[in-house]
């Protein structure tokens, strides 16, 4: 993977977890690893976002 998508990918997830924290929430700790997996290109963002909707009940 180009290190300009790496770096993109690594400024998305921190976007997500800022606006989760800016609405009062916290970041589990399997978010981070799901996430550490979208920013190494192992997953892309429509599977990170539905491994997370699935961990909470929300697919």
């Amino acid at each position: 993977m180009e290190s300009g998508e790496r770096r993109r990918r690594l400024m998305s997830a921190a976007g997500a977890i800022h606006s989760a924290r800016m609405e009062g929430g916290d970041v589990s700790p399997q978010f981070y690893r799901d996430a550490q997996d979208f920013i190494d290109g192992r997953i892309d963002s429509h599977t990170l976002v539905s491994i997370t909707r699935a961990r909470y009940g929300l697919e």
